[in-house]
């Protein structure tokens, strides 16, 4: 599906807001149709990863799913099992292309002024917030608030 005009401006504007924060750590996936966007993220312990937003064709107006595509399968926690079902001390939403969908925003408090670098970051913060649960064993509703 093509993007309006107004959609059209709406990413340019957004893209310039990625690349100047993320530089050339940001991916567009078909970006005149089924757009998606890839950042690859570094966390505070130097673990690497990429996250990758998928936008509704009705962007900005819907909030956009974002799943963790690197690495390229679930993730899993402390224990070992897979981060493939929803889960609200996990702020997990399920999984889609065979990845962990995580949880940014509340569709329903989601505006139209919300960026897609606000998406990355709380992606990020849910991240960090991972990588405390691999260490501690903690669920990560101890260190995210409700987003």
């Amino acid at each position: 599906m093509p993007w309006s005009t107004t959609q059209q401006k709406r990413l340019g504007f957004e893209k310039n807001i990625l690349e100047e924060y993320f530089g050339n750590r940001v991916s567009w996936i078909n970006p005149t149709g089924d757009t998606k966007v890839e950042v690859r993220v570094t966390t505070t312990n130097d673990k690497q990863y990429t996250l990758r937003v998928y936008l509704p064709g009705d962007f900005p107006n819907s909030c956009p799913k974002m799943i963790i595509s690197n690495p390229s399968s679930c993730l899993r926690a402390k224990d070992g099992s897979p981060l493939s079902g929803g889960s609200s001390d996990n702020h997990t939403l399920g999984s889609i292309d065979g990845c962990t969908q995580i949880c940014h925003f509340r569709p329903a408090l989601w505006k139209d002024n919300n960026t897609l670098y606000q998406v990355v970051m709380k992606g990020l913060i849910w991240l960090e917030g991972y990588e405390a649960h691999l260490r501690t064993g903690q669920p990560l509703s101890k260190y995210l608030q409700e987003m």
